[in-house]
């Protein structure tokens, strides 16, 4: 059994009249400690499939398995505690809290984990040293983007998923 299971997952989003697919019939599976990653055109589903594995959107219809847990029939504080305890997201856009900073971003994410690491610790292996106490608007692109690296790190989860983690900084 593999650790993450994909099973026939189906996605639409209704706009009225509108019906988006954007995933269907999507299977596939991922072994523990794999690395994994997931390549296609833009409107591919790519994302949608993240936020499925990391719980923060809903299937419309399938499964996905996880450690041997059936996520897709997670109740809200299931996933929820999913999401604290097993799920660390680098965001696409960086989600940083403007008002905090370096380290108290990624202190943040870790006051709401079990078994999380060392803020500081994370933020030195990823050469920020030296820009712990920088807001994010005191960052470049580059940093802000560790900041969110460390933070999704820094609560020590099960599965790491990132959402185009090495696009460009500039929009």
């Amino acid at each position: 059994m593999a650790y993450i299971e994909f099973k026939n997952v189906n996605k639409e989003y209704k706009m009225g009249e509108v019906c988006i697919k954007a995933l269907e019939n999507t299977s596939f599976e991922i072994e523990k400690n794999e690395l994994t990653v997931i390549v296609g055109p833009s409107g591919a589903g790519k994302t949608t499939t993240l936020n499925i594995l990391g719980g923060m959107d809903t299937l419309t219809s399938g499964s996905v398995i996880i450690d041997g847990k059936d996520i897709s029939k997670l109740n809200k504080k299931g996933l929820t505690n999913y999401r604290r305890n097993d799920i660390g997201f680098v965001f696409q856009f960086y989600n940083l809290v403007q008002n905090l900073t370096a380290l108290e971003n990624v202190e943040l994410a870790t006051q709401i984990c079990t078994n999380s690491l060392n803020p500081s610790d994370v933020l030195k292996q990823v050469g920020l040293e030296s820009r712990l106490n920088n807001f994010p608007s005191q960052l470049s692109g580059g940093e802000q983007q560790r900041v969110a690296i460390a933070r999704a790190i820094a609560k020590n989860p099960k599965i790491l998923l990132c959402d185009e983690p090495t696009r460009c900084s500039r929009l």
